[in-house]
């Protein structure tokens, strides 16, 4: 079996677990979501991420704050 590193995770609603591995040998990151595993080669898996930080940051200016004194 290959050597995996995670270098990240988190529980997200519902107590899904959700993981990011990297391959070092084969520079391959996997992202785990519950029992859905995502394969990408590293670069497109930051190309990837890239995206989905700008879209959050979208969803984010569209979200009301709401202020409370």
């Amino acid at each position: 079996m290959r050597r995996q590193t995670v270098v990240g995770k988190t529980m997200l609603a519902g107590n899904t677990a959700c993981k990011v591995l990297y391959h070092k040998s084969s520079d391959m990151v996997e992202v785990e979501v519950g029992g859905t595993t995502l394969k990408f080669e590293a670069d497109s898996f930051i190309v990837m991420n890239e995206m989905l930080r700008k879209a959050a940051a979208r969803i984010v200016m569209q979200t009301e704050i709401e202020m409370s004194i």
